[in-house]
């Protein structure tokens, strides 16, 4: 593995992942390849961009190939989405076990790719785990590294279960403290999954007339 000091705060979070990653191979032994899900306490907290940015840095930091698959199935595909022109993708591998759709995210190849979600797309998808595990299956033995754009907390289903390690993105302008951790203890998450919060805002300044510095 390549990891130095330094780089983007999202490069930090990478080996922040990867150290959690090496800690459960010591614990359980290693796997094929290794799931990472990204999800928020709720929508609109910018869990996509930290995905993808996530995934781009762990192509950095260790040499296996790298796959950002979209699985935030709750909400409309993304007008450049080729799932909108009938591409199969993540919600086929679930569903028929095809693993096609894939796509190089820099022209020419390279170690990052992306998935999309699917033409089959459906949340009640990700709560059946015997689909999950299919599709978890195939990406493990395919990739070195699979990073999950997945919908909020409430909606993961079995995801929560079975990636083998968890970030929870966190706008702090918007969502407070005990929501998190309300939201933390409703999703049933394993503790041990959880490799990290990301702050995706710093809190607003609170007022020196409100008891603020």
């Amino acid at each position: 593995m390549r990891r130095g000091r330094g780089g983007t705060p999202f490069d930090r979070v990478g080996r922040r992942v990867l150290d959690h990653l090496e800690r459960r191979d010591d614990a359980a032994g290693r796997a094929p390849g290794r799931t990472v899900l990204v999800t928020s306490t709720r929508a609109g907290e910018g869990k996509s961009f930290v995905a993808q940015a996530l995934a781009a840095a762990l192509a950095r930091q260790q040499d296996g190939d790298v796959l950002c698959a979209d699985a935030a199935f709750d909400r409309p595909p993304a007008d450049d989405d080729i799932s909108r022109r009938g591409a199969s993708g993540l919600s086929e591998i679930m569903t028929l076990g095809s693993l096609q759709g894939l796509a190089p995210v820099e022209a020419g190849g390279g170690r990052l790719w992306r998935l999309g979600r699917g033409v089959l797309a459906q949340p009640v998808l990700l709560q059946r785990p015997d689909a999950v595990a299919k599709a978890l299956s195939a990406l493990r033995a395919g990739f070195a590294l699979t990073v999950l754009d997945a919908p909020a907390l409430a909606g993961c289903g079995a995801l929560l279960a079975q990636a083998d390690a968890c970030v929870v993105v966190i706008d702090a302008r918007r969502t407070a403290r005990g929501e998190v951790r309300r939201a933390l203890q409703e999703s049933g998450l394993v503790i041990g999954c959880l490799a990290g919060l990301v702050l995706n805002h710093s809190p607003r300044p609170v007022p020196r007339w409100l008891g603020g510095d």
